[in-house]
C-alpha cells in the first residue's frame, strides 16, 4: 500500500483546488493511504474531501523552526512520496529528515535539490488552472491522470443539521430557498463594491419574491456585510457569530446559489456542488483561468478590458481592471444562467 503526503500550506481556495490531486491517486491506486499536510485553521476542510484519509497540521505555512516531532510524525506515517503543491523550505527539508525516499517540487527555489523530483514548470505566468499545474506534480513522476476532475466536499448529516440551525438563528425560513452573498475576499483580489452586492439582492428578491438572501464574511467583514443589507433592503440575513470553515460549507451546501469575489468560499461552495458565481479581476495574477471556481455550475465574470489599451492585453493594467465596470444587471444575467431556483 502506497502512502502519499500532499503539502499545500496557504490559504482556503489553493486547499480546495488540490483535492483533486487526492482523488487522482485513489484513482490511480485504490489502496492509496493519502494524507493533507495544511494550516490548522484549513484542516477541517481537507477531512471533509472522501478522498484525503488523514490530515496533518501547522499554525503557519511553513514551520517556525525545525522541529524534531514534526520530522518524526512524517517518519511514522511511513510516506513513500511527499508531494509539494505549495513547496516550503523547512517542510522540504523536514521531509528529507524523514527519509520520505521520493519529493516532488518546483525546480525554481533555492531549496529544490531537497526534492528528488523537479518540475520545470512556472506558475507565474498562469497560463492553465491552479488544478493543473497541481495535478501535473502527478504526472512528472508518471501518475495517470483523469482529465474530469473536480474538488469535492461531502457533508455528513451531523453538519447539515449544524447549517440548518444556523441559518435559522440568522432569521432564515425553512420553507423558502436562500442564496449567499459573499461581498468581502480577505484581501486576496479585488472586490466588487458593496453596494453592487446591494443592487444584485434586491434585484433578487425582486424577481423571486420567496428568495432569501444570506450574507456571509468574516469579523473582520462584518461592517461591509451590514452596509449590503442595509442597503439592499429586506430578505437579507445575516450570521450573527463566525461559524467554522466546516460549517460554512454546510451552510453553502444548502444554499440554491453563492455569488463572491475571489476567495476560499466560492470554492468551497463549488466544491459542495452549488451553482456559483464568481466576481474576478482580469490581471493575470488573479485571472479566472487560473483561479476560477470549477465545476459543471460555475461562471465567472471580469471586467471588460479595452481592447485599445496595450496595459489591458498584457492583464497588468489598473485603470480599466475596475470591478465596477461590472455591473448588477450583468452579475444577475450570469447568475439565473446558471439555471438556480
Amino acid at each position: 500500500m502506497a502512502r502519499y503526503c500532499i503539502f499545500r500550506t496557504d490559504r482556503i481556495g489553493d486547499v480546495i483546488l488540490t483535492l483533486p490531486m487526492a482523488e487522482a491517486l485513489k484513482r490511480y491506486d485504490p489502496e492509496a493511504q493519502v494524507t493533507f499536510c495544511v494550516q490548522e485553521y484549513t484542516h477541517e476542510l481537507a477531512t471533509l474531501c472522501p478522498f484525503v484519509d488523514d490530515v496533518i497540521s501547522i499554525p503557519e505555512r511553513d514551520l517556525s523552526r525545525e522541529r524534531a516531532g514534526y520530522v518524526r510524525a512524517l517518519r511514522d506515517r511511513h510516506f513513500d512520496m511527499a508531494l509539494f503543491a505549495f513547496p516550503r523550505p523547512r517542510l522540504a527539508r523536514a521531509a528529507r529528515r524523514a527519509r520520505i525516499p521520493v519529493r516532488v517540487g518546483t525546480a525554481f527555489r533555492w531549496y529544490a535539490p531537497l526534492f528528488t523530483h523537479r518540475v520545470h514548470e512556472h506558475r507565474q505566468p498562469s497560463v492553465m488552472h491552479e488544478r493543473d499545474y497541481n495535478l501535473n506534480l502527478l504526472r512528472s513522476v508518471d501518475i495517470t491522470v483523469p482529465d474530469d476532475l473536480l474538488p469535492r466536499l461531502d457533508i455528513p448529516d451531523t453538519l447539515s443539521a449544524e447549517a440548518s440551525a444556523a441559518i435559522r438563528a440568522a432569521g432564515v425560513r425553512d420553507e423558502h430557498p436562500y442564496g449567499v452573498l459573499h461581498p468581502g475576499s480577505g484581501g486576496s483580489a479585488k472586490d466588487w463594491p458593496p453596494e453592487r452586492f446591494a443592487e444584485l439582492a434586491s434585484a433578487l428578491v425582486t424577481a423571486h419574491p420567496g428568495l432569501q438572501l444570506l450574507l456571509t464574511g468574516t469579523t473582520a467583514e462584518r461592517a461591509l456585510m451590514e452596509n449590503v443589507r442595509r442597503d439592499a433592503g429586506t430578505q437579507v440575513h445575516m450570521l450573527e457569530h463566525p461559524v467554522s470553515l466546516a460549517l460554512l460549507a454546510g451552510i453553502l451546501a444548502g444554499a440554491e446559489f453563492t455569488v463572491a469575489n475571489s476567495t476560499g468560499p466560492l470554492h468551497i461552495a463549488a466544491a459542495v456542488g452549488t451553482p456559483v458565481l464568481g466576481l474576478y479581476p482580469f490581471a493575470r495574477v488573479t485571472h479566472p483561468r487560473r483561479w476560477g471556481p470549477l465545476g459543471p455550475r460555475a461562471a465567472v465574470l471580469t471586467p471588460d478590458p479595452e481592447p485599445q489599451c496595450r496595459d489591458c492585453l498584457r492583464g497588468r493594467c489598473s485603470r480599466h481592471d475596475d470591478m465596477r465596470r461590472i455591473s448588477a444587471q450583468a452579475a444577475f444575467t450570469a447568475l439565473m444562467a446558471l439555471d438556480p431556483l
